[in-house]
């Protein structure tokens, strides 16, 4: 496709070169260009945006975008300046691949918690109901049987609009995407044409990067006041959960047309009854003119939650009601989301993504009300994100569960045992004491085991038949970032090895 045209669908910008030129792909990693590409420096550090155009210009790139030039000579391939190079790249990238989301129903999830649940209910629904669907998100990319491993929750414009394309060819009809604030912020999803939006609920998240969580809530709501009005898609939706006070907002700002999902009967679909056990979940649900009887193996009143959100998007589409509860019956959880693992007799294990105050309260709620007779928190907290949720975190597990067992999470950069203080400190101010291994289980306290495996394993250790254990925070991340290192690490595998050991 010819520069020229490409950039005919944006502005902001100022060219130095030549535009009649053939653009044979787009790329804003400098280490996968392709002779031909037109290349986006987006990097926010001056050393690493020279270093970037300089190896994008070594491997060929015909054009290259940057917010600014400072360098003395000009690169022989055409310079694109542009005042937001990451909106013109989203722009660019819509055109060159034939804007497959005015053709897909491209429903975008957003909210603190239950954005990967919800997605994948909904695609078991549309499958159910004969209709292909395809999901992006934080587990990657799923679409005819495939799960393709991607890097961020929201991908960039790029590979957003590559993967909705290939979808469109493999004859997907209805995506589900993830869309988080940091991909609203930085405009990862800008000139998407959404049919749909929905908004789960709002906690505490991100403020390392937002700086308040007005900011946070002000990124989210962009989705339904910004990019929903914009799209191309005729009847657009927006669903939001209508008995939290963050949804309120949402619904009194929004122009589109709106439903509502909530545990309480002022919303449009909500439950007339529910029982929530470790069988699962069985619900009658009033859903605008029709009661709907759900069944699912899904665990915890978290879950049902997700449930009502998939149940309202799918009415507004106009899903029949035989292949809603279908969908619904058939899911059986997405990897690292209150995942059963499989333990000794009587003890259940869960493992759980919960790395923030609110998904950590609402994982441990839900699970008390299913009646252990302990229940056993593994937890830590990643470094180099907002420290101050790192008490929160120690409150929440020190009032919600019996047996708290503080441990590493990706600690990152950060010293472990620093991160592992600050938590305790929320530990501390519950009146809770800090116990030795031996009293774990035994006394009321907490423990603190900074080596994450022998925490898991000092949870087995002192569970018994009828306790709950939930490890907490990494949930499907088969990883453990520790310094410059990612090292091999994952909940579920660690469960089964201990398990399988001699000691066992």
């Amino acid at each position: 496709m010819k520069l020229a045209e490409l950039l005919a669908v944006a502005d902001g910008y100022t060219v130095h070169g030549g535009r009649e030129l053939e653009i044979a792909g787009l790329s804003y990693d400098s280490r996968r260009v392709n002779a031909g590409d037109l290349f986006f420096s987006l990097a926010r550090d001056a050393h690493q945006n020279r270093a970037h155009l300089r190896e994008a210009l070594g491997r060929g790139a015909r054009a290259v975008v940057v917010e600014r030039w400072c360098e003395n000579e000009r690169p022989a391939a055409t310079l694109i300046e542009a005042e937001k190079p990451r909106r013109l790249m989203a722009a660019i990238a819509e055109r060159f691949y034939h804007a497959p989301s005015e053709r897909l129903d491209l429903i975008g999830v957003t909210g603190t918690s239950g954005k990967t649940t919800t997605t994948y209910l909904l695609g078991s629904i549309f499958e159910a109901a004969g209709e292909p669907a395809g999901i992006i998100g934080t587990l990657g990319v799923a679409f005819g049987g495939r799960l393709c491993p991607g890097g961020l929750t929201t991908p960039e414009s790029i590979d957003f609009n590559r993967w909705l394309a290939e979808m469109e060819r493999a004859g997907v009809r209805r995506v589900a995407a993830e869309v988080s604030s940091i991909g609203l912020e930085e405009g990862r999803v800008e000139r998407l044409n959404f049919r749909a939006a929905l908004f789960t609920n709002l906690g505490r998240d991100h403020l390392d990067y937002h700086g308040s969580i007005e900011n946070y809530f002000n990124a989210k709501l962009r989705l339904f006041t910004e990019l929903l009005p914009a799209s191309r898609r005729s009847d657009r939706i927006a669903i939001v959960r209508g008995d939290d006070p963050w949804g309120q907002r949402i619904l009194a700002a929004t122009r589109a047309r709106k439903l509502s999902f909530g545990l309480s009967s002022g919303c449009d679909v909500y439950p007339l009854n529910y029982s929530a056990g470790l069988g699962g979940i069985r619900a009658v649900v009033q859903a605008l003119d029709r009661k709907i009887e759900l069944n699912s193996t899904l665990l915890g009143n978290i879950n049902l939650l997700n449930i009502l959100a998939a149940v309202a998007l799918s009415i507004a589409l106009g899903v029949e009601t035989e292949a809603v509860i279908e969908g619904v019956r058939q899911f059986t959880g997405a990897r690292g989301r209150l995942e059963i693992v499989p333990a000794k007799p009587g003890v259940t294990v869960v493992v759980d993504y919960a790395h923030k105050p609110d998904a950590l309260a609402g994982v441990l709620e839900s699970l008390r009300a299913l009646g252990p007779v302990r229940l056993i928190c593994v937890f830590g907290c990643g470094g180099d994100r907002d420290r101050g949720k790192r008490p929160m975190m120690g409150e929440i597990a020190g009032r919600l569960s019996d047996v708290p067992i503080l441990t590493s999470d990706n600690p990152r950069s950060e010293d472990p045992l620093k991160i592992i203080a600050e938590v305790e400190a929320g530990l501390e101010q519950g009146g809770l004491r800090k116990l030795g291994e031996s009293e774990a289980g035994i006394q009321p306290g907490y423990l603190v085991e900074p080596d994450r495996r022998a925490a898991i394993a000092a949870a087995l250790k002192v569970a018994k038949s009828g306790d709950i254990i939930v490890i907490a925070g990494k949930g499907h991340e088969d990883y453990q970032l520790v310094g410059d290192r990612k090292l091999k690490f994952d909940d579920r595998a660690v469960v089964k090895e201990i398990l399988s050991g001699p000691e066992n």
